[in-house]
């Protein structure tokens, strides 16, 4: 089992790559945020079904950005979105937890669907028939779709510019009508729970016997914290229109740049401290990118 997974982190190279979208949603903010051609932001309204004695979606509204990116040579497009989904009590389903969307406009007429939203769950293959479960907490629901720029390019942008300027409410709906919701409690013995214990408690104590790992963590974490105060301070004064963010934009820009390229040259060993640590800072830059 992977150790991100354990312990509920991005791993290191997708935060560097958190690190240089924030600044992206900055840098729009500066430049007029809502009028930028490619996001949309949409009202949530839930229709969670039984899922809903689980689960709270705590974002009031949610922004879709769509993005480009060459591969092979080839030109993408991606659409990504993150919704804050707060999980109490703990819950387990015989289907994976993902959303399907409906778009509607101001007087709720659909528009069209759209792509899913995804929750990174567990797995306990000796809980009952449910395999799959969400621990109590926060958890993110993540939009990341991409396909060819050359499918892109007619109807389906087509319909992207409707939803931005018809575009109002964005329905979020468990994507298994059929899918049944009981509440985890990981007593069962054997289960992949008490696996997860065990495996975090050996892992712990290889981690803390590297000292030259940890050493260089609790560096970065320190840049890393800093980074994030930082460009939240800047965001709220691109927001308010502040022009002078452009000038300090640029500047937090070369200052993400290396602290990226360390995030992924630091090696994946973290200590339970420093793990829980990572993970607060990450869910606070993601907060702030909402």
């Amino acid at each position: 089992m992977k150790k991100e997974r354990i312990a509920g982190l991005v791993p290191a190279w997708k935060i560097g790559g958190a690190v240089l979208a924030f600044l992206m949603v900055v840098g729009m903010a500066s430049c007029g945020g809502n009028n930028d051609p490619n996001s949309v932001k949409l009202e949530v309204k839930p229709e969670l079904g039984d899922l809903g004695n689980y689960i709270t979606i705590e974002n009031k509204d949610v922004t879709i950005s769509k993005s480009e990116f060459e591969d092979d040579g080839e030109q993408y497009v991606k659409l990504s979105s993150t919704i804050q989904v707060k999980v109490n009590p703990a819950v387990a389903s015989d289907y994976s937890f993902r959303f399907d969307v409906v778009i509607l406009d101001k007087d709720l007429n659909e528009i069209t669907d759209f792509a899913d939203y995804t929750i990174d769950d567990m797995s306990d293959y000796d809980f009952s028939d449910y395999h799959n479960y969400l621990p109590a907490g926060d958890h993110r629901a993540v939009m990341n779709e991409s396909g060819s720029k050359k499918n892109w390019d007619g109807k389906a942008n087509a319909m992207w510019e409707m939803i931005r300027e018809k575009g109002k409410y964005i329905v979020l709906k468990p994507s298994y009508s059929s899918a049944k919701f009981v509440e985890y409690t990981g007593s069962t013995p054997g289960s992949s729970s008490s696996a997860v214990e065990e495996e975090v408690e050996v892992e712990t104590d290889e981690l803390e016997a590297a000292s030259v790992g940890g050493e260089d963590w609790d560096s970065i974490l320190d840049e890393y914290e800093k980074y994030c105060d930082k460009a939240v301070a800047l965001a709220k004064k691109a927001q308010a229109g502040d022009m002078s963010a452009m000038t300090e934009y640029a500047s937090l820009l070369e200052s993400a740049q290396s602290l990226q390229k360390k995030l992924e040259n630091a090696g994946s060993n973290l200590s339970a401290a420093q793990a829980t640590r990572l993970n607060k800072i990450a869910t606070k830059m993601a907060n702030a990118m909402m």
